[in-house]
């Protein structure tokens, strides 16, 4: 039928749960580093990444409130634990199975939080913008869900062929078989592949980014040596411009 040429397949919604759990650990650990560096310098007041005010009453988030030093120190806590889960959801070796489920487990919980504060506070204001930043987390929650189902056991291993018992004559000229991968595996790799250039190339930006923003003291220092030079040397043919003219008109007005 021409309507199973736009059904998305297996493959594609896995590309598109990955991009928006990442997308959403992405945004909120931002959020949370804001939060932090506003309490940074005074934390006596409090910092609200969410919140609402309907009849002259506020309706804070639950969890993404954050006044005075503990809520300073819960917030660091929530950027370590959450940065360290995202990263820990990542390791491939099968040793660390427990890990990564407890750390998709984290994430989950994490989007959970987020969501069930926004659909609160969108149901307490009714409005426009509350409610699309509530449907927007809760499609980010289901991405995260899916992404956490996908990755929640290791990935099947095809069966090796036993060698031949002694016994059992060999035929040489039996057609081979080719053992060819399920489809499953195949939709596996290639997922596996693009979540890993995904990933290379986010690192490769925020190393980019990083080095850009370590450098930009220096580059500042430097332009305005640059700028203190070129300065300097203008104002020098400025009076070199100015001794000429005074010892060209001097003999003329002494006369």
């Amino acid at each position: 039928m021409a309507l199973d040429r736009f059904k998305p397949s297996r493959h594609s919604l896995g590309v598109f749960a990955a991009v928006g759990a990442w997308f959403f650990i992405v945004v909120s650990l931002l959020h949370v580093s804001w939060a932090i560096a506003v309490m940074w310098g005074d934390p006596s007041g409090p910092t609200k990444l969410y919140h609402t005010v309907v009849g002259g009453v506020s309706y804070d988030a639950w969890g993404l409130t954050y006044t005075g030093i503990l809520g300073l120190l819960f917030a660091i806590v929530q950027l370590l634990v959450v940065s360290s889960a995202a990263v820990t959801s990542l390791l491939p070796f099968d040793r660390t199975l427990k890990a990564r489920r407890a750390a998709h487990l984290v994430l989950c919980g994490w989007s959970a939080l987020w969501v069930l504060n926004l659909v609160r506070l969108a149901a307490i204001d009714s409005q426009i913008d509350s409610v699309a930043q509530a449907a927007l987390l809760s499609v980010l929650f289901g991405c995260t869900l899916w992404r956490a189902s996908s990755a929640w056991s290791p990935r099947r291993l095809k069966p090796t062929a036993e060698p031949p018992a002694l016994d059992v004559p060999v035929i040489d000229d039996a057609p081979a078989v080719d053992d060819a991968p399920a489809a499953d595996d195949a939709e596996k790799e290639s997922f596996s592949a693009l979540v890993a250039v995904a990933l290379g190339k986010l690192v490769r930006f925020v190393q980019t980014a990083l080095r850009w923003v370590l450098a930009a003291p220096q580059r500042m220092r430097r332009g305005g040596r640059v700028a203190r030079r070129k300065a300097a040397g203008g104002l020098n043919r400025v009076a070199d411009f100015a001794r000429k003219q005074a010892s060209r008109v001097a003999p003329n007005t002494g006369e």
